[in-house]
């Protein structure tokens, strides 16, 4: 026998609590509670039909409970005992019942069984404590309902905190009936004090200055309060220190103690097609339950849903799972599957893992390919906020982000050219994404790498290229001629850029913000100087110039070739005022 843990609960828990093991909370008008955990209740119904039985009674004496049918309802809640000895929900509402009847003793016996059974539970122990005050035992009861309300996490404190209220009301009216002193002899003996004190209270010295403040020597000044040693000591009531110290040792014993409970599988009695996604063919992988009930590998879910978002088998609509993104895998299948068939799942896992091992080493050498989204013309250093509502490219950027690569290629495309697009292109970095309520994304993203394509391919639906980078020969002659040259085409970006009209420059800074400041030892860096990729975005090229630049490994031809645009754009906008091309 193999042992599934206190997973198996939930499921048995009632139908409010299937939901939860289904992906989430469901939504009325997606799926029916008919269909709903169908793999769940296929698996729960092979090991453990006979409890199944027990919930479904348990159900049926919750029906004769709420139309105050009390006998029917205890008797449909003996025989789901004979079934599902272990409920704790079925001993709850049994103890409930008894009580409601009268059977205080009984009701209390069934209240702590539901407590051994799940002692993290907060209801047992306020099925418990109704059971004490009934039995007239007010300190158990307020022990049990302290119990109770440190395990709440719903928003019914303050009805725990009515209970304990009139359990101590309880328990002080019975002790001041079996107090030592009288109220008349301690009304005397108050009106003594009072006649000794009167003179003293009458001398303004006494009152404080301020009654904000606490005194350290409270604790004497309480002391000297008494009226003489002729007054009897003020007598301790031990009844709150006792309570308190069992309230201590019951949270350390529950903090020990766990369910008592858990139930059994034989690991023979299954079924292998119980286990296996019907879109991949292959066992299930991180298995997500839709609302409709139906289970899927997650990365399969995910491509069905990047082209329909209605369930892949039944067809239902799943729209509001994937607005909310509820993709978190179904825990108690998972954990059934590494139960009865953990080597399946572990060679399972190992093919997932070979397949991410694969998708991570895009672009490593000409094996491994990178993925291309073919869209516009990306420049380094440069943000390129994206649009993503393809099903290839969702594909493609959920494996950009699963591979943990975050990183695809741009190419601008071009009709003339082998499967459309540019022979060059430029890296993206996803620095983050946000997704709508249907699925697509907006992708923002900001240029890195240069490359040339060496070989074009497509894998599953999107464009992969093998490619090699390009990055900037550094020079080591002639420092002094890029630097001056360097200087005298920023300065004339510099210029053409201040004579812009004042909306189109606003518009530039909002999309691309503003000119990016020199970096020291510019002529190091593999792409060269962040600013003259911004004026070369920002200028109104053709972007088959730009993709010429964008394939210039030495910055000097780079700058030699923007001088000669900057000061023909300067030249057509302003005749009069643009120097000579020569000039610096």
């Amino acid at each position: 026998m193999a042992e599934i843990k206190s997973l198996s609960f939930s499921y048995l828990d009632g139908p409010e609590r299937n939901l939860n093991l289904a992906g989430g909370g469901g939504n009325r008008g997606e799926a029916s509670g008919r269909d709903r955990g169908a793999t769940l209740a296929t698996l729960v119904s092979r090991w453990w039909q006979q409890e199944v039985d027990g919930v479904k009674l348990r159900t049926e004496g919750n029906k004769y409970f709420q139309n105050q049918q009390l006998e029917k309802a205890l008797e449909a809640y003996n025989k789901a005992f004979k079934s599902a000895p272990q409920d704790h929900l079925l001993l709850s509402n049994r103890s409930h019942v008894m009580h409601t009847m009268g059977r205080a003793e009984e009701a209390l016996k069934d209240a702590e069984a539901a407590t051994r059974c799940r002692p993290e539970w907060a209801k047992g122990y306020f099925r418990k404590a109704m059971a004490l005050t009934s039995l007239g035992r007010f300190e158990d009861s307020i022990v049990s309902l302290l119990q109770c309300a440190i395990l709440e996490e719903s928003n019914n404190l303050h009805n725990i905190k009515d209970e304990i209220t009139k359990a101590f009301h309880r328990l002080l009216i019975r002790l001041t009936s079996n107090r030592r002193y009288s109220m008349e002899g301690r009304n005397s003996r108050h009106h003594h004090c009072y006649s000794r004190l009167s003179p003293a209270l009458s001398d303004p010295s006494i009152i404080p200055e301020s009654d904000s403040e606490d005194s350290e020597d409270s604790e004497d000044g309480h002391q000297q309060s008494h009226c003489g040693p002729s007054a009897p000591p003020v007598e301790e009531v031990s009844h709150l220190r006792k309570i308190m110290d069992k309230f201590n040792l019951e949270v350390e014993r529950n903090k020990k103690s766990s369910c008592s409970y858990v139930r059994a599988v034989e690991v023979q009695n299954y079924d292998k097609n119980d286990f296996e996604c019907t879109l991949c063919y292959r066992y299930l992988y991180q298995p997500v339950t839709t609302p409709c009930g139906h289970s899927f590998c997650r990365t399969c879910l995910d491509r069905c849903l990047d082209h329909s978002t209605s369930c892949p088998l039944c067809k239902t609509s799943i729209k509001m799972f994937l607005a909310e993104r509820r993709t978190a895998v179904t825990e108690f299948v998972e954990t059934a599957m590494q139960t009865v068939m953990a080597s399946e799942c572990q060679e399972r896992k190992q093919q997932h893992d070979e397949e991410m091992d694969e998708l991570a080493a895009a672009g490593k050498d000409s094996q491994h390919g990178i993925p291309i989204f073919i869209a516009t013309l990306a420049i380094p250093t440069v943000s390129c906020p994206l649009h993503v509502f393809e099903p290839r490219y969702r594909l493609m950027i959920r494996r950009c982000m699963e591979s943990g690569t975050r990183e695809f290629g741009m190419c601008v495309p071009m009709e003339n050219a082998e499967n459309g697009y540019a022979d060059s292109g430029t890296m993206l970095e996803i620095r983050d994404i946000e997704y709508t309520p249907d699925g697509r994304s907006i992708v923002n993203t900001v240029g890195s790498r240069r490359f040339r394509i060496v070989s074009k391919s497509v894998k599953d639906g999107y464009n992969t290229a093998a490619v090699e980078f390009l990055q900037d020969v550094v020079p080591t002659s002639n420092l002094s001629e890029l630097h001056k040259l360097h200087d005298c085409v920023h300065k004339l970006a510099s210029k053409w850029y201040e004579s812009i009209e004042h909306m189109t420059k606003r518009r530039i800074l909002v999309h691309y913000g503003p000119m990016p400041p020199v970096e020291g030892e510019y002529w190091t860096i593999p792409n060269g100087p962040a600013w003259m990729w911004w004026v070369i975005v920002i200028l109104p090229l053709d972007h088959r110039i730009q993709l010429s630049i964008l394939n210039e490994t030495s910055l000097k031809r780079r700058l030699e070739i923007l001088h000669k645009i900057v000061h023909c754009v300067l030249v057509q906008q302003h005749p009069q005022q643009a120097p000579a091309e020569g000039s610096q």
